[in-house]
């Protein structure tokens, strides 16, 4: 059997994004350009275009949930502390 080339993995990949930003687009009643600009600046996109992660093999629901994941992690790690009274929200 013939190795899939780089542009059709390329295309597939494309094709599976604009799965995944449509649908949060639809879920987060967010303009899609909006969502596609931010998307594409995640790690989650980069982990898309990286083969050997194979991520673009699993259904757009699923990177949906990896992104959505990565957003959660990321608004924990730059919370500011809230402070009073000598204590600290962790």
């Amino acid at each position: 059997m013939d190795e899939v080339s780089k542009d059709r993995i390329n295309t597939a990949i494309d094709m599976v994004i604009s799965l995944v930003v449509n649908e949060i687009s639809a879920e987060d009643h967010v303009d899609a350009s909006i969502v596609m600009s931010e998307f594409l600046a995640s790690q989650t996109a980069r982990m898309l275009y990286d083969e050997k992660t194979k991520l673009w093999w699993d259904g757009p629901s699923d990177i949906v949930e990896r992104y959505r994941e990565e957003k959660n992690l990321n608004k924990r790690k730059t919370k500011p502390a809230i402070r009073f009274a000598g204590f600290t929200d962790p």
